[in-house]
């Protein structure tokens, strides 16, 4: 029956391991730690890497991934090798005669000295990274023509002072016809040209505007930038271009590139209505900043996640590796039973850290819709579910309410918040009676109603510095100390998706 549990529980772990979404590829040194072999691959490995699994274990990583070497991967697997320390392998460009990709690596090493290496596939990442710069560059080449045909289209006018006088009449039927404002002011502030769109601009017709004093048809226009770039062009003969973003009567807003060329009669401008390319622009930027906070996001759960499974594997590894040791010893059966205990509960362990990564990405990339619901039965769950998972510890858990029903605008990841709360207390509490008190209480912030529920525990308590960065993500820097994972992580985002709030409280220095 034992042996039928570890087997049960090596299932368990094989699913965690072939469902991961990251290529898991796991190696052991050979020919005096010149070469590896491989071992074991994932599912995830074997799509990414366009290989078989039967084909391709026991085989040198030489032969299977020629190209690893030129990678820079072959490096940090035999350093990894020597000093223990886990290394990344920043994104880098992996090519042989069968496969072609972009490929980010993290590599550690196992107690068994087993080599690991989680990987994923990043090419249509850095194909989009590479079209989007490649856009840009091209946008600004069109740009710098642009500005310098209209130059020396300028230059050509201002060396003539009798070819612009024939200006309007050669050019009229072109000017009406472009869709960008073009109006022209004399040295004495008069309109000499102007177009419809410029016209329809300030919801005027042309008659109104030519030949009339832009001062008295535009009171107050002096003190206003468009004036100042206007005056500085007449005095200086040199171009300006400014950007002036305008409220149409109708309501409608908009903004606009306005060139400024000096003539010689006083200034010709041309006002480009740039109101779509700076909204394009905006989501552009903003679409940016939401990948980079996705990359930036994922690297971090990444960090995590191996981490946090590298020491569930390591725990993992020492039980069987124990229970190989008693496996026939009837004598040992116990022991072979709280081995099995602690495989099962890393399992869980392993299925909790994915789950909080799912959850912490959805509430990343999904709007948060908050419905009434009853705290005590979501606590109540989170309670039965703690004592399911630590039957052999001996929990006391006491809830004190003033009302035995009390209502709170959250959603189904509440649940989370207490399961988390709940396990950490008892997982970093090494009392043989573990006494845990939940006080619910009404309190009122700036006019606003709320519940607080405070977690009371007989731990061994938070010291002031870890109470500072508890619910941060990412400061985690000792590899060999025991953080929170990602389940404080999770806790706080939900909290915070719920616009409340959660701290640490006790008396530890």
């Amino acid at each position: 029956m034992t042996k039928k549990s570890l087997i049960e529980s090596e299932e368990v772990f094989k699913e965690l391991f072939d469902n991961m979404s990251s290529g898991v590829v796991v190696y052991e040194s050979v020919n005096n730690d010149n070469n590896f072999i491989i071992k074991d691959i994932n599912k995830a490995g074997e799509q990414i890497s366009k290989v078989k699994r039967e084909e391709v274990l026991g085989k040198l990583v030489t032969a299977v991934f020629p190209g690893i070497k030129g990678l820079g991967l072959f490096t940090v697997f035999q350093r990894v090798l020597k000093t223990g320390i886990s290394e990344n392998l920043p994104v880098s460009q992996y090519t042989d005669k069968r496969i072609s990709h972009w490929v980010e690596n993290y590599v550690y090493k196992l107690p068994s000295g087993f080599i690991v290496a989680i990987y994923d596939n990043v090419t249509e990442r850095k194909n989009a990274e590479e079209k989007l710069a490649k856009s840009k560059k091209e946008l600004k080449k069109l740009n710098r023509e642009l500005e310098l045909r209209v130059t020396e289209r300028t230059k050509e006018l201002e060396e003539s002072g009798e070819k612009y006088r024939n200006f309007f009449q050669q050019y009229k039927m072109l000017v009406e016809s472009i869709t960008d404002s073009v109006y022209a002011l004399d040295r004495d502030w008069n309109y000499i040209l102007v177009n419809e769109a410029a016209a329809k601009l300030v919801q005027l017709t042309v008659d109104e505007i030519l030949n009339k004093n832009l001062l008295l048809l535009f009171p107050g226009i002096e003190e206003t930038p468009f004036f100042k770039a206007y005056n500085s062009v007449m005095e200086t003969k040199k171009m300006e271009r400014i950007l002036n973003e305008f409220t149409h009567p109708d309501g409608r807003y908009g903004v606009y590139e306005v060139s400024v060329y000096p003539i010689t009669e006083g200034i010709l401008c041309i006002a480009r209505d740039i109101t779509e390319e700076k909204e394009i622009e905006r989501k552009l930027k903003k679409s940016e900043e939401k990948y980079r906070k996705s990359f930036n996001r994922a690297n971090l759960y990444k960090n995590i996640f191996a981490h946090d499974i590298n020491n569930i594997l390591q725990n993992i590894q020492s039980s069987v590796e124990l229970s190989s040791l008693y496996i026939n010893n009837p004598e040992k059966l116990h022991t072979i039973k709280e081995l099995y205990d602690i495989i099962n509960e890393q399992v869980n362990r392993g299925k909790k850290l994915i789950n909080n990564v799912s959850k912490i990405t959805e509430i990343d990339e999904t709007e948060t819709i908050l419905e009434k619901s009853e705290v005590h039965l979501i606590l109540n769950r989170a309670v039965e579910y703690l004592k399911n998972s630590f039957q052999t510890r001996n929990i006391d858990i006491q809830i004190t309410s003033p009302i035995k029903k009390l209502y709170v605008l959250v959603n189904k990841l509440l649940l989370d918040v207490f399961e988390n709360i709940l396990i950490n207390a008892v997982r970093h509490n090494n009392n043989p009676n573990i006494n845990i008190t939940i006080d619910i209480l009404r309190i009122e912030v700036d006019g606003k109603k709320f519940i607080k529920l405070e977690f009371k525990d007989n731990g061994i308590g938070i010291s002031d510095f870890r109470k500072k960065v508890i619910f941060q993500k990412g400061t985690r820097k000792n590899q060999k100390s025991k953080g929170m994972g990602l389940g404080l992580s999770l806790v706080k985002k939900i909290i915070d998706s719920y616009h409340g709030k959660i701290w640490v409280e006790d008396r530890i220095k």
